[in-house]
């Protein structure tokens, strides 16, 4: 699942107009602005599967917002299938988990209206109204526009958008190890999150190719080559049922980071800074303890925010490696208790309440250093 506040962008003005009817951002979590009917109803998932960013970089900005167009994505097919229950699991991703991390950077752009779209199409999942799909179209547009204006105005917008595809990639790569193992579906969520990604990842690909310098283009092809081939295999189905047998699952996942190292190289993208697991513990503590002193300070929003952040940029990147050395229950048990972290502040609880629940946490996290030392 992804990585945190950007706080400055340019407004963009092409992208007024797109937005112009959309209204004011409302909020899934406790906020000082009215909140609508949608947005209190807003049920998180017992997993995030996003990256926050971690400074000014545009790309990782974009890669966020690629992940939440994913989602969507993921969404839409599900309505396809008539599974409600997934296309609203995959409606509240965006407004429920990646917001507190894009919020501050949409507000300083003027660009959060686009909230409106996202919380009219959670709602439409929500009632199975007869628009739903339209209402999905609406919002992914939006959500392009975005994506759009953001790439058009960084200083090199293809290498911008080359970068945050090859988060895309690295975060597709890690939601497949999380939802399928041996072969078959273990975690429907989690499959269809890298299934959506994936697809946003093939359908911007080529955006990069088209405007590549000539001396290159010939590594993008193979890389184009090597997408078309998982989008025959891999993820030529979308699967909406746990259990089902995934074809060629045993390379997919180094296919999409092979994706991922091949437009570093070709576009002389940095890889991002790793920490040390005593590093990513000691921030997650430490963001779980701003969570509880703001949260006591009366805070909601920032401690919403803190306690999001502890698991996006936090816990998160430590999956793979626990995943990797077979402790899948661990990972999930987690995911659920930091979401219960967030819906114990969204809903207001007693501050003893999410004191408990932070201390749960904190409790594992000494397993899963145990883990990984």
């Amino acid at each position: 699942m992804g990585r945190i506040p950007i706080r400055s962008m340019i407004v963009y003005s092409a992208l007024t107009l797109v937005l112009a009817a959309c209204s004011a951002s409302v909020e899934t979590r406790p906020a000082t602005q009215p909140v609508s009917t949608a947005a209190t109803t807003t049920t998180d998932s017992p997993h995030t599967s996003h990256r926050a960013p971690g400074g000014e970089d545009e790309s990782e900005f974009v890669a966020i917002l690629y992940e939440m167009l994913g989602h969507l994505e993921a969404s839409r097919a599900n309505l396809e299938r008539g599974n409600w229950t997934l296309a609203q699991a995959h409606a509240a991703h965006p407004a429920a988990e990646y917001w507190a991390s894009v919020q501050g950077r949409l507000n300083a752009s003027d660009l959060a209206s686009i909230r409106r779209a996202l919380d009219d199409y959670l709602e439409a999942t929500k009632q199975q109204a007869h628009d739903a799909a339209a209402r999905n179209e609406t919002a992914r547009q939006a959500l392009q526009d975005v994506i759009r204006a953001i790439i058009d105005g960084s200083s090199d917008p293809n290498v911008t958008r080359a970068a945050a595809l090859a988060l895309l990639a690295e975060s597709a790569a890690s939601e497949f190890l999380e939802g399928v193992e041996n072969g078959k579906i273990v975690n429907i969520e989690e499959y269809q999150d890298s299934w959506g990604f994936f697809h946003i990842l093939r359908r911007e690909f080529p955006l990069v190719s088209a405007t590549a310098p000539p001396d290159v283009r010939s590594t993008l092809t193979r890389i184009q080559e090597d997408l078309d081939a998982l989008a025959q295999t891999t993820f030529m189905s979308f699967y909406d049922a746990p259990g089902t047998t995934v074809a060629e699952a045993n390379t997919a996942r180094e296919r999409l980071l092979h994706c991922a190292s091949e437009l570093r190289s070709t576009f002389a993208i940095s890889s991002p800074t790793t920490s040390s697991t005593e590093e990513q513990l000691a921030k997650i503590r430490a963001q779980l303890a701003a969570a509880l002193q703001a949260y006591r300070a009366g805070n909601t929003n920032q401690a919403y925010e803190e306690a999001a952040n502890a698991y996006l940029e936090g816990f998160e990147p430590l999956e793979p490696s626990l995943l990797e050395r077979g402790h899948r229950q661990l990972v999930e048990q987690l995911e659920k208790d930091f979401k219960a972290i967030r819906d114990a502040i969204r809903a207001e609880r007693p501050v003893g309440e999410v004191e408990r629940l932070i201390r749960q946490v904190e409790s594992a996290l000494e397993e899963v250093e145990e883990v990984l030392r």
